[in-house]
């Protein structure tokens, strides 16, 4: 399996392209960013960042209407019944181009294939600086329709004890035993006060926060950890009471907006994109 290592200033990233366009590792003078992948491993939830597209977190039942025809999907992580995180944190990607600092993945859907009913092609970048890393994912309806689409990045930030979150947004989806929106929205320190920054709490917070102001911040006794993204309108906060995991992502859309009408819409070839950049302090 191809494995490909980045290297710029104290920055070092490792890929795997054919195991899900997964970042394996990103570390900057050797102390882990984002968690690292055990070795052997290709398993995309042990990963340190992939890719969601062409959804982000769930379909319910993996079903939605769309122009008087429903689109059926795989359920993708059983046992739970719902289509999660789209294809391409489960599909091969290929090494496009290649440099010491950069190297971009593409991924394509030919749209034949049971359940997306749409071509599409997208493409992730992961550059490093001397002062960052940022990773840039673009979507492109390759059909001749209209298509949702949707993309986000899952990354697994370092979390440690000392670990204290800061955002903004306006407020938080309520989602059922089910994990999909029941319609009512809440208040953005529902779980904590994360607009003067906050510990985590011991209970799982799997959420989508609406109306994000695009930046937070990671702070620990190892130094802070900066997410700023831009075509991302929300930021899905995934804290389970597992010590060790900690997700901020930035996504496009809300869980479940294949079916409540939220998606964003994609016309035959047009480009959607969201870039995320991550810095150290």
């Amino acid at each position: 399996m191809t494995d490909i290592v980045l290297r710029s200033g104290a920055w070092r990233a490792r890929l795997l392209p054919e195991a899900g366009g997964l970042i394996a590792a990103l570390t900057c003078d050797d102390v882990p960013v984002l968690r690292s992948m055990p070795p052997g491993t290709t398993d995309p939830l042990a990963a340190a960042c992939f890719p969601m597209v062409p959804w982000c977190n769930r379909i319910g039942a993996g079903r939605f209407g769309w122009e008087g025809r429903v689109v059926a999907l795989a359920p993708n992580f059983p046992p739970e019944r719902h289509a999660i995180h789209g294809h391409g944190w489960q599909s091969p990607w290929q090494v496009e181009s290649h440099s010491a600092e950069a190297c971009t993945l593409i991924h394509r859907h030919d749209g034949a294939a049971p359940g997306w009913p749409w071509a599409y092609e997208a493409r992730q970048t992961v550059a490093l600086t001397d002062t960052a890393c940022r990773i840039a994912l673009t979507l492109t309806n390759r059909s001749d329709r209209l298509m949702p689409g949707g993309i986000g990045l899952h990354p697994y930030l370092r979390r440690r004890p000392e670990s204290r979150v800061t955002f903004a947004a306006e407020s938080v989806i309520e989602v059922g035993a089910d994990m999909l929106p029941t319609g009512t929205m809440r208040p953005a320190d529902r779980f904590a006060d994360f607009a003067r920054g906050a510990p985590l709490p011991e209970a799982t917070v799997d959420h989508c926060f609406t109306g994000w102001a695009g930046q937070a911040h990671v702070r620990d006794d190892l130094g802070t950890i900066t997410v700023a993204a831009e075509g991302a309108q929300h930021l899905h906060l995934y804290a389970p009471e597992a010590p060790d995991i900690l997700c901020l992502e930035p996504v496009n859309h809300a869980p479940d907006a294949a079916n409540t009408g939220a998606m964003p819409l994609c016309e035959p070839g047009e480009t959607i994109g969201l870039t995320l950049r991550i810095a150290t302090a």
